[in-house]
């Protein structure tokens, strides 16, 4: 339903600005070229026997130039400084109507209600027969909720002319809001078919909205028939046509309105209003040629270029258009330099491009006051790292640090610059940082138990890859990584397999996870279970060399040696590591040894995969 005082506002505005009947408002004509000056100021053709005193003339010249400056006053927005300025020029002239008219216009303006009627009833009692000024209080009665007196004055003015359509609107409008909407329907009625009406499709508009809040049995379809007579008259009435469509979407559904949106664009050009819509709606449904074209009306159309072409940018960024994007962005930024949200799409652009050193240079422009700081630095980092200047890279990073750090992805970066560089201690030392910082987040704990790890502090790692899972129950990568530390181990092994199956039947698809699992079930002497899954693991990543290597030692146990002797030469083949690759090449001469002169190895002759 349409809100209480929804419509009555609509029409105040329209009344306002005289767009309501396609005639003058009841602001423009009380402050129209043909009133600008106080009433009783005025050169007389001619003189009677009395000549005007030097008082006289001095107190017209003063009203006047005081009504000039409140009327430049009220342009720039100073209702204040424009009220003071037309009391004082009521001090010369204390009966000029258009003054009083002036100052209640100002006093309506700056929201002072109870003012604007006192001096709008002081205006109309010097001159009743003044129809704006009947206009303007019964607009301030209306305003102030007063309706039986905005009625009494409508009433008035319609006993005087039968065809006064500003009277009949506005009295429909306050039947409206005292709800009656009988009469309010019958009044609108009267202007569909009131000849000298020249703004029909107004009335049938407001009339659709009376029946849609009057909400009786069949009110909705009678609104429609209003509605569509409405846009027939004038196929451009943007606001009878958004009212049509939703409307049309409440009976028969988004998709159904917005076709009678774009209908309506075909048909009568484009519009503003459902440019807006239509480009929203394209964009929700990933129908971005449609939304760009829509968008490329709005582009021609309104003020709020920046949104307009922030979005066209967007679009053509999804399509991957990013020749077409940059210099979108950049005529963003020609004219609103200091939009760090519009530079940082352009970096990314350019990152996405692989143009380095162009996402870098714009990455670097955010300043350390903006939101996107921290992530410009990130980005602006690895890109460094990426053309090969690691210690600009860590510079970039530290002015992050030094800044503020609200993402723990600075820090875990800086880890990882130091552990490409083996220099584990110096990555731990970070993580330190990021564990006062973050002492909550995961993540972080993950990434320090992995490099206490890697320094060969297995308690420590234990004690943190425990805390992941304090902070976080579902973490399956830490649940992986206990369970195969502890087959390694050879410890805590029920709970190794505990955390194993629980991390494979979330990740059912996880090589790693399954060949943990397969591994468990090898230590603890589970053979035949063991082949079954470090076979499926196996197959899903035969490039992964201890994934072979765990099978072929499976292999071995089960004393299938030409298997595992195949599957340490493919483990092997995709190991990157020297001393895990030596390690497997001694469990092939093992075998080949074993078999020479038909000697067969005893199974412990292989050594465990570590």
């Amino acid at each position: 339903m349409i809100k209480q005082n929804q419509l009555i506002l609509g029409l105040l505005i329209s009344m306002l600005f005289g767009c309501a009947t396609g005639g003058t408002g009841f602001y423009d004509s009380a402050i129209n070229d043909r009133n600008r000056a106080p009433a009783t100021i005025g050169i007389p053709e001619k003189f009677d026997s009395e000549v005007p005193t030097i008082d006289a003339v001095h107190n017209q010249a003063e009203a006047d130039f005081l009504f000039i400056k409140a009327d430049l006053e009220s342009q720039g927005g100073k209702s204040v400084e424009a009220i003071e300025s037309l009391k004082s020029a009521l001090v010369y002239d204390p009966n000029a109507v258009t003054l009083m008219q002036k100052l209640a216009v100002e006093y309506y303006r700056k929201g002072q209600t109870r003012d604007a009627l006192y001096w709008a009833e002081k205006a109309r009692a010097l001159s009743p027969d003044k129809k704006d000024l009947a206009l303007l209080v019964g607009g301030l009665y209306t305003t102030s909720k007063n309706f039986t007196k905005a009625e009494e004055i409508y009433i008035s003015l319609i006993k005087k002319d039968k065809e006064d359509a500003e009277a009949i609107l506005y009295l429909g409008a306050v039947y409206t809001e005292m709800k009656n909407y009988t009469k309010a329907i019958q009044h609108f009625l009267t202007l569909t078919k009131l000849p000298s009406y020249t703004s029909k499709h107004l009335a049938h508009y407001y009339l659709a909205r009376v029946l849609i809040e009057q909400n009786s049995k069949g009110a909705y379809a009678k609104a429609q028939v209003e509605l569509r007579k409405s846009v027939q008259i004038k196929g451009d009435f943007a606001e009878g046509l958004t009212l049509l469509g939703q409307l049309i979407q409440k009976e028969k559904g988004i998709d159904s309105a917005y076709a009678f949106y774009a209908k309506m664009q075909a048909e009568h050009g484009p519009q503003v209003k459902l440019a807006e819509l239509l480009s929203q709606y394209y964009i929700e449904k990933n129908m971005y040629d449609k939304a760009y074209e829509q968008l490329e009306v709005l582009d021609s159309n309104t003020d709020d270029l920046v949104q307009v072409k922030l979005k066209m940018a967007l679009i053509l960024i999804e399509k991957k258009a990013y020749d077409l994007a940059i210099p979108k962005l950049q005529e963003i930024l020609s004219s609103t330099p200091e939009s760090d949200k519009v530079r940082f799409y352009l970096s990314a652009v350019y990152e996405e491009k692989k143009d380095s050193k162009k996402a870098y240079d714009e990455y670097m422009k955010i300043t350390k006051e903006s939101s996107y700081f921290e992530d410009a630095r990130l980005h602006a980092a690895y890109l460094a790292k990426t053309m090969g200047n690691g210690p600009l890279a860590m510079q970039v990073l530290k002015e992050a640090v030094d800044r503020k750090v609200e993402n723990p992805q600075t820090y875990f970066l800086m880890t990882q610059f130091h552990e490409e560089n083996k220099n584990y201690k110096k990555s731990l030392e970070v993580l330190k940082l990021a564990e006062e910082k973050f002492p909550t987040n995961a993540q972080v704990f993950f990434y320090k138990g992995s490099i206490q790890d890697k320094l060969d502090l297995k308690e420590e790692m234990i004690t943190s890859m425990k805390k992941v899972l304090v902070l976080d129950q579902e973490h399956v990568q830490a649940m992986n990584y206990l369970a195969f530390s502890w087959a390694e181990m050879g410890q805590e092994l029920e709970q190794a397999e505990k955390f194993a199956r629980q991390a494979a039947l979330k990740e059912r698809n996880d090589a790693f996870i399954l060949d943990t699992l397969g591994w468990v079930l090898f230590k603890k002497g589970r053979y035949e279970e063991s082949v079954t899954v470090l076979e499926k693991a196996y197959s899903m990543q035969p490039k992964v060399g201890i994934i072979a290597e765990h099978l072929g030692d499976v292999y071995f146990k089960m004393n299938k040696y030409d298997k595992a002797r195949d599957l340490f030469l493919k483990a092997t083949e995709n190991e990157t590591d020297a001393e895990r690759r030596k390690q497997i090449t001694t469990k092939i001469t093992v075998i080949d040894q074993s078999f020479k002169d038909g000697a067969r190895v005893p199974a412990s002759a292989v050594p465990n995969s570590k």
